[in-house]
């Protein structure tokens, strides 16, 4: 039996489980866009729209979940919208148009926003802000990216196997793929149910919140904690900052897999099967940059915190080193091996986020986590689908008709370098207001 000491890494593996179902969903389409453009005769801008609608309503779930998280507890909310997740994935198997792909999806995105948010809410009552670093990212950069490669991978292979006469439930292809990935996201909604729990004070242990709160805040009422950090200029400038990544987040997965499949086939001389695996497998180069590297970046963040260096500092850096990344994207590419190299650096910056959620917990109440972090997600969700949007249109407008492959995806890397210029510069005043300047009082009150 687990030591009731250690319940707390429980609960983090089943957050990266359910954290892996909203990876799966929110780009269970991208692995299989090749079929999908066929059968439905659409293009870039189509497949743009059919990954923004999921993030709109994403964004919207946002406050609604991540409120009813700190009110009622995560045991109670993140299995409720996980089952539901997977039916509304059923529902996407049987569409037989985009205009019903688009509808089960923007229902799917509003109930796929009760695994972030919710389960980083729990984790923060569960792991003291030295932890933090390291857990955020392993929920985030392992949990995610199972379901990353689930989605860029599995879901390929699945569809092209299908596709050959086998069916899963009676459908084939990749209506057949889809359906199996439903029943895997019911399965983790019936495993977070049985073992989460809302906070160690459920099993006996002490409270991590009472003990990180301070009295002032423990003597107020939620909506005045959070009354307090809403109206700060510092909560919005975190905000922006925090949507850098998230429209890194939203650009890089939706095009790596058609960037790579198109690279496979005018470089290697692939057929298209071939191509749409190996772009697979660059995709999932990718993900083992998030699932190995982002929890390295979080424990150098931790032991940075112990040495006085705020988390602040590691998130400049990634938000600079980003610019350098999408300008990387704007040239030719003349190896699978650069190309992978790529891809796996862009995993670990693009997914930095969660040290977001460990830096909201020290600046504001653990109490009012999910509310908090629910209102800064909702903006950056809601920049990350238009920028998504816009992405498609930029691609057609920038593309150079007869152009090597990389050329097809120009607009999208000018559209995620302009952005990054300005989180960079959110960043810039972040790392101002959190790091150098209380430093430098720190030294002045020594002096």
């Amino acid at each position: 039996m687990l030591n009731k000491s250690n319940y707390r890494w429980l609960i983090l593996g089943v957050c990266m489980l359910v954290y892996c179902t909203a990876e799966l969903v929110r780009w269970n389409y991208t692995g299989i866009s090749k079929y999908l453009v066929v059968d439905w005769n659409i293009g870039k801008p189509e497949l743009g729209i059919l990954g923004s609608v999921f993030f709109y309503s994403y964004a919207i779930g946002q406050i609604p979940w991540g409120t009813a998280t700190d009110i009622f507890g995560g045991r109670r909310v993140i299995p409720i919208g996980i089952g539901t997740v997977a039916l509304c994935m059923v529902g996407f198997a049987y569409s037989n148009s985009f205009y019903q792909a688009v509808a089960w999806r923007t229902v799917m995105g509003f109930m796929a926003a009760a695994a972030f948010i919710p389960s980083a809410s729990l984790l923060n009552k569960w792991f003291s802000k030295h932890e933090r670093g390291f857990v955020m990212q392993m929920f985030s950069g392992a949990g995610g990216g199972l379901g990353e490669a689930m989605t860029f991978l599995l879901m390929p292979v699945f569809a092209i196997l299908l596709a050959h006469g086998g069916t899963f439930a009676g459908l084939g292809g990749w209506h057949g793929a889809t359906l199996a990935m439903a029943c895997i996201v019911f399965m983790i909604a019936v495993i977070a149910i049985v073992f989460l729990r809302s906070d160690p004070s459920d099993i006996g242990l002490v409270s991590v919140q009472k003990q990180e709160d301070g009295a002032q805040e423990q003597g107020q009422s939620y909506f005045s904690v959070a009354k307090a950090a809403v109206t700060s200029l510092e909560f919005w400038n975190f905000a922006m900052v925090w949507s850098g990544f998230t429209v890194g987040t939203r650009l890089v997965p939706a095009w790596l897999v058609m960037y790579a499949t198109d690279f496979y086939l005018q470089s290697g001389g692939m057929s298209k099967e071939a191509a749409m695996i190996a772009g697979g497998t660059t995709a999932t180069i990718y993900v083992l940059g998030r699932a190995v590297g982002t929890p390295v970046v979080g424990l150098i963040s931790d032991v940075a915190l112990k040495h006085g260096i705020h988390r602040s500092v590691v998130i400049w850096i990634a938000q600079v080193a980003m610019i350098c990344m999408y300008f990387s994207y704007t040239f030719p590419i003349f190896s699978p091996l650069l190309l992978n190299i790529l891809a796996f650096i862009s995993g670990i910056l693009i997914n930095l986020f969660p040290l977001m959620n460990a830096v909201g917990a020290e600046l504001w109440s653990i109490r009012t986590s999910g509310m908090l972090m629910g209102m800064v997600n909702t903006f950056g969700q809601f920049m990350g689908a238009v920028m998504l949007t816009l992405s498609g249109f930029m691609a057609a407008r920038f593309s150079i008709v007869g152009g090597a492959f990389y050329t097809e995806f120009l607009g999208i890397w000018y559209l995620g370098i302009i952005y990054s210029v300005i989180a960079s510069l959110a960043a810039t005043y972040f790392v101002y207001k959190n790091f150098f300047s209380k430093k430098r009082v720190t030294e002045n009150s020594m002096n």
